[in-house]
């Protein structure tokens, strides 16, 4: 189906962007043995992605608080539009649906949920760890 066929290539970009290497075994699934190439080629990529920006300049407080001075201020002029048509035409660089964006980032977070709440707990972060779940079993994320 449609949906397996995307789990896979998702799963293959998940590979990519790991930091751990992927150890492949005679037991290894299938799907994940045919992108084997790719994940190393994408995760060369997502390194030299993340060099890139390390290297760039730093950026002092002062920019910072500026570009997020302005961002807050287009924000609050977008809610003031209706028409999504005039919103994207003024502000279509800094419109930003944060809820959506939370939420995708939650439904990422609850795939590895038992991973990020053992590292919570092992950091000592146990109130964290719980929040977590309460959080995406509240959302129905698992």
């Amino acid at each position: 189906t449609v949906d397996s066929c995307l789990s896979v290539i998702s799963q293959a970009y998940i590979d990519a962007c790991s930091t751990s290497e992927a150890k492949y075994t005679k037991d290894t699934p299938s799907a994940k043995l045919l992108y084997v190439n790719e994940v190393n080629r994408y995760k060369e990529g997502v390194r030299h992605y993340y060099d890139t920006i390390q290297s760039l300049p730093k950026l002092d407080q002062h920019e910072m608080d500026s570009y997020l001075t302005q961002a807050s201020r287009v924000s609050e002029i977008s809610a003031t539009y209706t028409n999504v048509t005039n919103v994207m035409n003024n502000v279509a660089l800094y419109y930003f649906h944060s809820d959506s964006a939370l939420y995708e980032l939650l439904k990422c977070c609850a795939q590895y949920s038992p991973e990020l709440c053992l590292a919570l707990n092992d950091e000592g972060l146990a109130d964290q760890a719980r929040s977590f779940q309460d959080v995406t079993a509240a959302l129905s994320l698992k």
